[in-house]
């Protein structure tokens, strides 16, 4: 079984990981590709050349009844506040699916995007129709389903850390620290003074110090997994790298664990995961290991009070981020196995 497929939003940086990914996907077939920002239809080599060797396809100045036309499932690649307006439209034709890489449909409340995101949302009764893609702990309800709000790149790595804990019950509700680093393309593509290279180059900042827009989305799917409040305290910085993010999680406890306990709750719930990779004790994550993967990277251990947990995860932000998650949500959506068009390091499917 094969479905044709679409990108709006292809010239941005998860817009061109999501189309390497797509074009190597068995289950797959390229029906449209758009860029908001294009004036004519182009051979996809001329706009992003390293497609030179991709034959036939182009991409177009995005037009809402071609991609209609063109396609069974579209994957939204567009900044914040773009998509809740087009959603709509794509529904009106029915059983069109729809994943969104933006932040417009991660939270079932109006109020909360609306105060994360600092924007107005303007079709607020789709909230609660979206599945939230964080797909080890959302398998069961994305099977079938026509809008996957993919998550944060920082939340996927943050709450792929956490979630066990949060699931057994174990996270205190206050006291949880995330300090988190991330590579330049989580910014995006466009043109932004403080993201040139002679800025950030052989530098490290903070920003958005406990008032980033992912910490509301990290905190409703820890209440949501361990069904009581939990607060986060969550400072992101920017390194001089292209791609990655790299969480460093300190988690308090309701009680006190071994080693061999954490690791035991670890083991339970990942065994068997594709995508997730949790290495032996005293051995620690490092991004050159999951870059160009859909892999998370997690090691674990407790502080020598056995009361708090420290957590470090890392995962490409492009990938298990944004476009490989995507991915990977398509394929529960459809019914595809779960690793389909997702290469492992070592060129396993």
């Amino acid at each position: 079984m094969k479905i044709t497929v679409g990108i709006v939003g292809v010239t941005g940086y998860s817009g061109q990981e999501l189309l390497k990914i797509l074009l190597r996907h068995p289950n797959v077939s390229i029906g449209y590709l758009a860029a908001r920002s294009l004036k004519k239809p182009s051979p996809l080599g001329e706009v992003l050349p390293s497609f030179r060797d991709i034959p036939g396809l182009k991409v177009h100045p995005f037009k809402l009844s071609d991609a209609l036309a063109s396609c069974e499932l579209l994957f939204l690649a567009l900044p914040h506040g773009v998509a809740m307006g087009l959603v709509p439209k794509i529904f009106r034709k029915p059983e069109m699916r729809v994943i969104d890489l933006s932040g417009d449909f991660r939270f079932p409340s109006k109020n909360v995007f609306e105060k994360a995101y600092k924007m107005r949302h303007t079709t607020p009764a789709l909230l609660k129709n979206a599945v939230y893609g964080l797909s080890e702990w959302t398998r069961e309800a994305l099977p079938g389903a026509r809008l996957v709000a993919n998550p944060g790149c920082y939340p996927t790595a943050t709450l792929l850390a956490l979630a066990p804990l949060a699931a057994a019950g174990l996270l205190e509700k206050e006291g949880l620290i995330v300090d988190a680093k991330s590579g330049i393309t989580g910014a995006g593509r466009s043109a932004k003074e403080d993201l040139l290279f002679s800025e950030l180059n052989e530098s490290l900042k903070a920003y958005k110090v406990d008032n980033h827009q992912h910490t509301p989305e990290m905190e409703q799917m820890l209440v949501r997994l361990g069904k009581k409040p939990a607060g986060i305290t969550f400072v992101p910085h920017l390194v001089p790298l292209d791609r990655g993010i790299y969480s460093t999680i300190y988690a308090p406890l309701k009680k006190k664990l071994s080693n061999r306990q954490l690791r035991e709750i670890y083991e339970k719930r990942y065994g068997n995961e594709p995508f997730i990779r949790l290495l032996p004790e005293k051995v620690w994550p490092d991004l050159k290991s999951v870059r160009g993967t859909n892999l998370c990277e997690i090691g674990i251990t407790m502080d020598r009070q056995g009361k708090r947990a420290i957590l470090i995860s890392a995962i490409d932000n492009l990938g298990k981020g944004a476009a490989g998650q995507a991915v990977q949500n398509m394929n529960l959506v459809c019914g595809f196995p779960e690793t389909s068009g997702l290469i492992w390091p070592d060129g396993r499917d």
